[in-house]
């Protein structure tokens, strides 16, 4: 289903929670030069005791740090060797907040209406995949317009409306993935940039070729990311 596939992009990933920190490679000591991250956040509305920083590998997450929540804030600092997603848990809660570490000092505020939607200052990347996810909201929006539609069609077995509603899906499913690569190319020379085109490679149908072509515009330095290395890896370029 069209609406399915949309929302595994913007979701970006979905995981199971397993301990494993032999996987995971990044210092969380306490660091104050230039060339690592701070990452101090409060949480509103919701009042978990511990917070977890997750590293995110394949479809699994890794807890690699942890931090007892003091009057609703916590903070957590160390080196990344490149800008990467990773998994902010909290104990006793099953949401998980999304974000990139990248070694700047930056905010996050994660209220507990909304914990998938964090607000974050202080951090140019994660600020462009907002970017991303905005326009792509708009996008989505339209596919919640149909989505009543198609079970409507389906409970009363209507062919014809059934397929006049996949094709305007699959209309609404290009906009998306036009949008997507052009994202990609205005911001190539962006840690973002990879990605998002990893995020490309979860698509129910992979056009391989726009992949590749796309990947090739990558500068020098986003190509040697992690995001960019299991795009490569899956072109067979390495």
């Amino acid at each position: 289903m069209k609406r399915l596939f949309l929302l595994s992009i913007i979701c970006v990933l979905l995981f199971s929670c397993k301990k494993n920190v032999s996987k995971v490679n990044i210092s969380t000591t306490t660091i104050t030069n230039s060339k690592s991250f701070n990452l101090k956040g409060r949480l509103e509305n919701f009042y978990p005791k511990k917070v977890y920083l997750n590293k995110i590998i394949e479809n699994t997450i890794y807890p690699i740090d942890s931090f007892s929540v003091i009057e609703n804030n916590f903070n957590f600092n160390g080196i990344v060797d490149f800008p990467e997603r990773y998994a902010i848990t909290f104990e006793n809660y099953s949401a998980v907040t999304i974000v990139i570490l990248e070694n700047v000092e930056f905010e996050i505020y994660i209220n507990g209406n909304s914990i998938n939607d964090p607000q974050i200052n202080g951090s140019s990347l994660n600020n462009k995949l907002s970017e991303y996810k905005v326009e792509s909201k708009k996008i989505f929006k339209k596919i919640d317009h149909l989505f009543p539609q198609f079970q409507k069609a389906r409970l009363e077995n209507d062919a014809e409306k059934l397929l006049k509603i996949e094709q305007k899906m699959k209309i609404i499913e290009n906009e998306f993935i036009k949008f997507s690569y052009n994202f990609i190319v205005q911001n190539k020379n962006s840690f973002v940039a990879a990605m998002i085109l990893r995020d490309q490679l979860k698509s129910s149908t992979i056009d391989t070729l726009l992949v590749k072509k796309t990947y090739q515009l990558l500068p020098s330095e986003v190509k040697n990311s992690p995001d960019a290395e299991i795009t490569a890896s899956f072109l067979n370029l390495h």
